[in-house]
């Protein structure tokens, strides 16, 4: 489940169902939150107060180790390999 609550109050905004098993640590960057599973699947959800899933990726072998975040690219650790994701800079 990821839940959304208000900082100040602690109100709840929204909660969902991710489905899946995670070891990860969620990851928010780039008003952006990332989820990995241990299946290896991702699923990015903007970092809203209404619940937005804006993609869902698969890498083979599972992610059991946290993301990082380094500028603009993840580095992604499954159970073989080690992955950097990057995008177009804005310069």
């Amino acid at each position: 489940m990821a839940t959304c609550v208000e900082a100040k109050t602690g109100k709840e905004v929204w909660k969902e169902r991710l489905g899946g098993n995670f070891s990860a640590s969620p990851l928010y960057a780039g008003g952006r939150l990332y989820f990995f599973d241990q299946d290896g699947k991702s699923t990015v959800v903007e970092a809203d107060r209404k619940y937005k899933v804006i993609a869902v990726n698969r890498l083979e072998d599972g992610f059991m180790a946290s993301p990082a975040a380094s500028g603009i690219a993840l580095y992604l650790r499954t159970r073989s390999a080690l992955y950097r994701i990057q995008g177009k800079s804005q310069h």
